[in-house]
């Protein structure tokens, strides 16, 4: 089989694997919405693994799956908005509307975190591409430092982790970077996203 061949198939591949994740993202949409459930990455990400038709080679979707897919990011965020125009802005429970003031002083504390987000996940970059990374030899090896590393290797990979599942942000595989989900700003750059996540990032790409 010659590569041009063997391209072709792994295109045809990937195409039917996608087709086959829409239709169980959206049918993990239509489950939530028939419980009356709140449609965001984390609960469509758990809901397909109980919808997959194993029969069907169906596998439910990670929330790191689910986020940073284009495709399944826009299906979920309309079925979002949907939701929401469907529920109104009217809470149903205490009959209270939000005013003008109540939506700007909301969008005002949602842009101060947003740059509170920012400062801290700036700091963090410039401390990720100061560090080198401790090459083990069998010479001399400071178990200190290296137990220091991991240390904050799990803190940066926990905190990227967090991030993702309260959707407060989502990484773009096509830039490697890490984005404001809210603004869709860059918060994280390739390099130092790779320093500590390109094992995950790797998987995500497979």
């Amino acid at each position: 089989m010659s590569k041009n061949q063997k391209n072709e198939n792994l295109n045809i591949f990937r195409q039917r694997q996608q087709e086959q994740n829409k239709a169980l993202v959206a049918k993990a949409i239509k489950h939530i919405e028939q419980l009356n459930g709140v449609i965001n990455y984390s609960t469509v990400s758990k809901v397909t693994y109980d919808v997959a038709d194993s029969l069907k080679g169906e596998k439910g979707l990670t929330l790191a799956g689910v986020s940073t897919s284009e495709i399944y990011r826009d299906m979920v965020n309309k079925a979002k908005v949907a939701q929401g125009s469907k529920k109104g802005v009217i809470n149903a429970a205490s009959k209270q509307t939000l005013s003008i003031g109540d939506i700007q002083m909301n969008f005002h504390a949602l842009r101060i975190k947003n740059t509170e987000l920012k400062q801290q996940l700036k700091i963090l970059e410039k401390k990720l591409l100061s560090i080198e990374k401790p090459v083990q030899t069998m010479d001399n090896i400071n178990e200190d430092i290296l137990k220091k590393y991991e240390q904050f290797n799990q803190i940066c990979n926990s905190l990227v982790s967090r991030l993702l599942e309260l959707e407060l942000a989502y990484i773009d595989l096509d830039t490697n970077t890490l984005n404001v989900a809210i603004y869709d700003e860059v918060i994280l750059k390739k390099e130092a996203l790779e320093f500590f996540y390109k094992d995950k990032l790797d998987e995500l790409r497979n």
